[in-house]
């Protein structure tokens, strides 16, 4: 690994050298506002043949470097502007002022059904400006119908990925799961310029996580404006839930100020069932599930322009929580006649009072006229719980019903981290740099007490009592360069070093724990540009996934006589290598990919035959090869349908270290998925959605997955010149969203069916007031990783 790092850097070190003219200017309206994500071109002023292109940035600079000395010209384009045309006479053009069309419309209109994937370095972007795709309602929509994202029952997925992260304006949002997609909600698609698909992520991120990155490019808006946008919505399930949004965006010369507040009732029904076959007899176990969460969010941001070259801004971000999650459970046990022998009834009631808190306070500084800048981030993020828990029993056996256990837990859990992120931007002529380092500070308390409570009376147990502390630094930093290596080819390379030291403490067992290890990460990218629009690129890259905090405590609870969970101290980070090579046009990307995982964990079900006992509990076992296809296609050839479609095809190669699991198993996984907006009327105010996917039967890890695939339709209503957008929404509609899952333990076959309550249907109506083109000016957080890893 570090000869292959060492011979990039001495390759990349050499191509520094070449020959090359770098372009850099700054493009603004007549106003001296910066126009962001313009368009800039450079033609031969003999032939116009396109030589090189790119877009300004979020502050209106651009640069672009040309291998040969000719005579140029660069043309300047954005919606909104007249197109702009000036010679290429000096390296350094200053600002640049483009002028508004007089006849430029006040709002949207769809003019042209063009989409446009465009790839990247590192990147896919969505394009979707002045398309259908706008007019689907919100980002939750957009994102529906992005190439490599998956949204089921409220979360964002990505082909081949864990889990992902979401920026807004390059900005990281702390929020997940609820929190997440109501914010999401309250984006109006219109505002939305593009959706970045960042599949691996660059060395300027945290190594942390298998997931990508969803970067939504908001449209800059130039003028003054005010806008409130109100949002209300219903979701009938076997039960009512509701939620209510209210947000506030104000923009004044230099000043960006954003508030908003939600509230609402979530509730969800699920059902679970399971079967676990002993050599004697057989267990098939039942139980609902009601999961009952009132919230209520704050969130809070400004920003100043201190001078042109310095910006300041903080955020806060609040949520509180009351949930009431009730659970019962009824296990039969049969012999090997079938006959029942007798019946186990429990009941579990748990009750959460969470209160998360996210404070972000942060410095952005031009340091020169042609791009160099300064990034400071400081952050604080504190999540505390208390959580109540009754849990009890019985067994029926020959119509006698006996108590077997009684039990009440009380946990109190605290989790602070402040962060502090240095990020320095520094373009050079040959090459464009990027360095920074991140310092992240993390404690966990736990303290969970175990009550008695069979005689009626609770007895505190400090045998099943503890108190778990852990702490967590990392200590971080990251280089990478980008270069235009010929013509038609550029290239990325970057390296991210990790230290990372960890102290655990469990008060039941005396045990402390601790860990220290530092580690590399080389990111590489490569593009090659072709004909008509058309690319060829190559990455790979090096990841870690850390554990969370709860799973290493290594105190045994004891949930009833027959379950228990325990977590795993000596759990280390599992390490993922990636690559990606992809073609891609304007509308398809055809992707070949790979991934090799090593110490990857796993909460797996220890099963003891004798006593019955099943202890939930993680360990480093699992050692994967995937390989796969994933291709992705717009079709819009007709004006009233368009559709995206995509397929995944992959085989991955998985084995366990643990002698009571499956050793190894094999196997081809594949997915399918078309989502269709159909415009119902001319002006499309009115328009239908038909959304299915299908995941084929697969192994997943040591586990066998049944297949499933739901069908998904909705109807969408714009009125009052499309400030009041009413859209009802029918998730599984055929009731096939569930799938068996079957495992293996000491060669007892265990089996999982559950149903999470995804047949539902939903009505929102939202309504803007003041300026319909809202900017809001996202939320900046810069310690995301630790904050989804804390609130898991």
């Amino acid at each position: 690994m570090n000869h292959i790092i060492f011979n990039l850097l001495v390759f990349f070190s050499m191509s520094v050298c070449l020959a090359q003219t770098t372009y850099t200017g700054k493009v603004i309206d007549t106003k001296n506002i910066p126009v962001a994500f313009a368009n800039v071109i450079v033609y031969k002023s003999s032939d116009r043949s396109v030589k090189e292109g790119t877009i300004t940035d979020e502050n209106g600079n651009f640069k672009i470097i040309l291998n040969e000395t000719e005579n140029y010209h660069l043309e300047i384009s954005f919606l909104g502007f007249k197109t702009k045309v000036i010679p290429l006479e000096k390296t350094a053009l200053g600002n640049i002022i483009v002028e508004e069309e007089v006849n430029s419309l006040n709002e949207v209109v769809v003019k042209s059904k063009k989409i446009n994937l465009i790839r990247k370095n590192d990147r896919l972007i969505f394009s979707i400006e002045n398309t259908v795709a706008q007019e689907l309602g919100s980002a939750v929509d957009v994102l529906k119908v992005t190439p490599n994202i998956v949204m089921r029952d409220d979360q964002l997925s990505m082909l081949g990925k864990n889990f992902i992260r979401v920026m807004v304006n390059g900005k990281m949002m702390p929020f997940t799961g609820n929190d997440l997609r109501n914010y999401l909600s309250s984006i109006n698609s219109n505002d939305i310029k593009s959706i970045e698909v960042i599949t691996t992520p660059p060395s300027e991120f945290d190594a942390e996580g298998n997931g990508g990155i969803i970067n939504i490019i908001l449209k800059k808006q130039k003028n003054d404006f005010w806008s409130l946008n109100a949002r209300l919505s219903s979701i009938q399930r076997k039960e009512f839930s509701y939620g209510r949004d209210l947000s506030f965006n104000y923009k004044k010369k230099n000043t960006y100020l954003t508030l908003s507040a939600s509230n609402g009732k979530y509730l969800k029904n699920n059902l679970f069932r399971n079967a676990t076959y002993y050599d004697e007899e057989t267990w098939y176990g039942e139980g609902p599930n009601r999961y009952d969460n009132d919230y209520t969010n704050y969130r809070f941001s400004i920003t100043q322009n201190i001078t042109k070259n310095w910006e300041m801004g903080a955020s806060y971000a609040g949520s509180f929580s009351d949930t009431d999650n009730q659970t019962t459970n009824r296990d039969s046990i049969f012999d090997t006649n079938n006959t029942l022998k007798y019946i186990i009834n429990s009941r579990g009631l748990n009750l959460s009072d969470s209160k998360v808190h996210a404070i972000n306070y942060y410095n952005t500084i031009q340091l020169d006229t042609v791009g160099k800048k300064l990034s400071i981030d400081l952050d604080y993020f504190t999540s505390n719980a208390f959580k109540e828990g009754n849990n009890s029993g019985e067994k029926s056996e020959n119509n006698i019903n006996q108590p077997i256990f009684s039990n009440a837990t009380a946990i109190d859990y605290s989790f602070k981290n402040i962060s502090n992120k240095i990020d320095f931007f520094l373009p050079f002529k040959g090459i464009e740099l990027k360095a920074g380092t991140k310092i992240s500070l993390s404690k966990t308390t736990n303290d969970f007490k175990f009550y008695d409570t069979f005689t009626g009376i609770p007895v505190l147990d400090n045998n099943q009592s503890n108190h778990f502390n852990y702490e967590e630094n990392i200590y971080a930093g990251y280089v990478s360069g980008t270069k235009q290596l010929s013509e038609k080819l550029s290239g990325t390379l970057g390296l991210r070093v990790e230290n990372t030291v960890t102290e655990s403490y469990s008060k039941a067992i005396n045990q402390t724990n601790t860990n220290k290890y530092t580690k590399l990460f080389p990111t590489l990218f490569l593009t090659y540009s072709l004909e008509n629009n058309k690319s060829l690129s190559f990455n790979v890259s090096r990841r870690l996934n850390r554990p969370s905090f709860e799973s290493l405590d290594p105190f045994k609870m004891v949930l009833n006589p027959f379950k228990t969970v325990q977590g795993n101290p000596f759990l280390k980070p599992s390490y993922l290598t990636s690559s990606e090579l992809i073609f891609n046009t304007s509308k398809n990307e055809l992707k070949a990919y790979s991934q090799w995982m090593d110490d990857g964990y796993e909460q797996i079900s220890e099963i003891d035959p004798n006593t019955k006992i099943i202890n939930y509990t993680y360990y480093n076992y699992i050692k994967t090869s995937t390989y796969g296809i994933t291709d992705t296609y717009i079709f819009d050839k007709l004006e009233w349908l368009t559709s995206y479609n995509t397929i995944d095809i992959g085989y991955s190669i998985m084995s366990s270290s643990i002698p009571q699991t499956i050793s190894n198993q094999e196997g081809f996984n594949a997915f399918i998925q078309t989502q269709n907006s159909i415009r119902l009327d001319a002006k499309n105010n009115l328009s239908l959605g038909i959304n299915y996917y299908y995941v084929f039967p697969a192994k997943n890890n040591l586990s066998k997955v049944d297949g499933y695939g739901p069908l998904d339709i909705s109807l969408r209503l714009k009125l009052l010149e499309g400030n009041l957008n009413l859209s009802l929404y029918a998730s599984d509609v055929l009731y096939t969203s569930r799938a068996k899952v079957t495992n293996y333990y000491n060669g007892i076959r265990a089996t999982y069916k559950n149903y999470y309550d995804t047949r539902y249907v939903s009505f929102t109506a939202r309504y803007t007031f003041g300026n319909k083109k809202i900017y809001s000016k996202a939320s900046r957080f810069g310690n995301d990783d630790i904050q989804s890893r804390a609130t898991k």
